[in-house]
């Protein structure tokens, strides 16, 4: 059985900050600059403005239900068939997510640091460290996902360190050039940036809090320490690179870092790397753990097996990442799991509050 105890605000805050960043962080701002250009960093301040937006429609959503999670009330808001059904989708959403992170991180360090290492033994020990750690209580996730904390600002001074160098301000300027309608069209792809802040769903009635007001303040603050990284980070490699050279390097950062010349450290990409991976696996395991949460709330009975339910999605995620080798099978991959992103954290949590507010009431704590 999974004891769920109380998580404190900072450690709020901790989980949903690790949980954002990720694999994307190698890539800013490449997806982001196809229409804005050296503009991006407009396009991902704009969609952390609208992931601020929808963190206020959840936490509206959990205040109607503050004593129970969302694969708990569900059945109350949309009645216990579809409830089921939804249960379901999330579920599977937390899984792909998942997959997907740990096979673009697998990717990322066959291609960069073991490139003869065989792709089942990179893809198989990333899962089963998320495994491990996410069929631990929630609490010690958390506690877990502070002590890694240090690690994400070590990264970031390594990038601040690194981007600071030899560049060009020219690069970022006349600001607003590309007009207000490439900045909004390229915000879209910056929304996936922002993914993770949806664990709200069901850590809700988890926080300990004085007020329910302190939660929303602690996304808040996390979803501003996110999108201050990577507002600074694109702004950086618009500093480094021309527009027509962000437009042609998949992974920018990974160069800046390869050209940073520091006496200490001889390869500075090769140590960012391999610290960012345990940023990376917050994101994996926390999913991971999420999905194991839903699934088990989808029958009659609360499956309480927790640990059974996490091994069993961990493996059949390193089954479908073994076809993750094909980096154009991954590409398509990426690209349906952005419309499945745009669905269930942003479409469907809006759905479910209008639905809840429409019945005129809360949940019941029985």
């Amino acid at each position: 059985m999974i004891h769920l105890k109380q998580l404190s605000t900072q450690q709020l805050t901790c989980l949903v900050i690790l949980t954002q960043v990720g694999v994307h962080v190698l890539s800013i701002p490449f997806n982001e600059s196809r229409h804005s250009g050296h503009d991006a960093w407009m396009s991902i301040l704009f969609g952390g403005v609208v992931a601020q937006a929808v963190i206020v429609i959840i936490y509206w959503l959990g205040k109607r239900h503050p004593n129970q999670s969302l694969p708990q009330y569900m059945g109350v808001v949309v009645g216990k068939p579809i409830g089921v059904l939804v249960n379901l989708l999330f579920a599977a959403y937390c899984a792909e997510s998942c997959l997907l992170v740990t096979v673009s991180y697998t990717d990322v360090i066959e291609r960069w640091l073991l490139v003869t290492t065989p792709w089942y033994v990179i893809l198989g020990l990333s899962i089963a460290i998320a495994a491990y750690i996410a069929s631990s209580p929630l609490r010690s996730i958390a506690v877990v996902t502070q002590s890694i904390m240090f690690m994400f600002l070590v990264c970031v001074v390594i990038v601040l360190t690194s981007g600071t160098g030899q560049g060009d301000y020219r690069h970022l300027l006349p600001i607003g050039t590309h007009g207000i309608g490439a900045i909004i069209r390229d915000s879209i792809p910056a929304l996936w940036l922002y993914a993770g802040y949806e664990l709200l769903l069901y850590v809700f009635p988890f926080v300990k809090s004085h007020r329910h007001k302190d939660i929303v303040i602690a996304m808040t603050i996390a979803n501003g320490v996110t999108t201050l990284f990577y507002v600074v980070l694109s702004m950086l490699v618009t500093y480094k690179f021309s527009e027509s050279q962000i437009n042609t390097i998949a992974e920018p950062l990974v160069f800046i870092l390869r050209q940073f010349n520091w006496p200490v450290v001889q390869s500075l990409d090769i140590l960012f790397i391999t610290i960012w991976l345990a940023v990376v696996a917050v994101t994996a395991y926390m999913y991971l753990f999420l999905s194991a949460r839903y699934l088990a709330h989808i029958f009659r009975n609360e499956i309480r097996k927790h640990t059974m339910l996490v091994w069993l999605l961990g493996g059949i995620c390193f089954i479908v990442g073994l076809w993750g080798e094909d980096r154009e099978k991954v590409i398509r991959f990426t690209v349906y799991h952005n419309y499945a992103t745009g669905i269930m954290v942003i479409i469907m949590p809006t759905l479910l509050l209008l639905i809840s507010l429409m019945r005129g009431r809360g949940s019941v704590v029985r």
